[in-house]
């Protein structure tokens, strides 16, 4: 947080490093967000999906005629971007050929479309992600040193998950109020409990494995707060699908226990127990009904 703030007045080109699923794209996502350009274009693109033979065409656009099938003029990403800006990720993957043709963007910052006559002038600010070691990409000839620097103004490299647990509740709450706003979901928290939960998962999938926790968390809590029950790991969550064959068992299962532990840290009060699960006192006993939960 305090790296993005301090670079909320940048322009300079930005690289972000870092092991798969570290939330390379998050972090992009936030500088741009901070930074001048918020309220301007902001274009993502994932140079290893680029078709081979449209790489350039992609990212840089071309005129009506410029090769067969092009039957008209395509805007590329860098004009899509023109005044935001543009997320490069996995920018190692770029061919060599074109890596020329990107370091005339960002050094003349202007774009020549394929079969243009005239570069088109840009205000584009880059950002640039790889897990590959360019360093040794340089050494092998496999990238150009001089895109290279010019890439590498400023570093920003992602520990995994694992090494900076004082950012997971903050990426927690901001993927959980953020899913549920895709789902067009009433607003949703985490409780201490499973924020506690979070903090003592080890995460191997880094924050991709963190993000996909909390959109099924989100998808399948019919409640405000969700609970340390509600969050469940892919080894868990196959181990639970292993005895639970469908997801509407899977979903009960976790409704019941939530609503067991609830009634039980209460004291079997239904009022509170009903507020703590952020449902009516009737639908709640109409669940206990339902799972056969009775007062022990």
């Amino acid at each position: 947080e305090r790296l993005i703030a301090r670079l909320a007045g940048v322009d300079s080109s930005v690289l972000i490093t870092g092991e798969s699923g570290v939330g390379k794209e998050v972090v992009a996502t936030l500088l741009h967000h901070n930074s001048r350009r918020a309220n301007k274009p902001f274009i993502r693109v994932n140079c290893a999906a680029l078709p081979q033979n449209l790489v350039e065409s992609e990212l840089f656009g071309h005129e009506k005629g410029a090769f067969t099938g092009a039957t008209g003029r395509h805007i590329g990403r860098f004009e899509q971007a023109n005044t935001g800006s543009i997320f490069l990720d996995e920018i190692a993957e770029i061919p060599p050929e074109t890596q020329v043709k990107l370091l005339r963007v960002l050094q003349e910052q202007v774009v020549d479309r394929v079969g243009g006559s005239e570069p088109v002038p840009l205000d584009v600010r880059i950002v640039a992600a790889t897990q590959v070691d360019l360093d040794e990409a340089v050494k092998e000839g496999r990238f150009r040193s001089d895109l290279y620097w010019r890439l590498n103004v400023i570093n920003v490299h992602i520990p995994p998950l694992r090494d900076r647990t004082e950012d997971i509740l903050f990426l927690a709450r901001m993927f959980v109020e953020r899913h549920a706003s895709e789902m067009g979901l009433p607003a949703k928290r985490l409780s201490a409990e499973a924020e506690a939960r979070l903090l003592s998962m080890p995460f191997p999938g880094n924050v991709r494995e963190l993000r996909n926790i909390l959109e099924r968390a989100v998808a399948l809590s019919d409640a405000p707060r969700i609970m340390a029950q509600d969050l469940m790991s892919l080894d868990e969550d196959q181990e639970d699908l292993s005895v639970h064959h469908t997801l509407k068992e899977s979903v009960e299962s976790a409704e019941r226990q939530a609503i067991h532990q609830a009634l039980v840290q209460t004291g079997w009060a239904i009022g509170q127990a009903a507020d703590d699960l952020g449902i009516s006192r009737k639908s709640l006993w109409e669940k206990m009904k339902r799972y056969g939960i009775k007062k022990e």
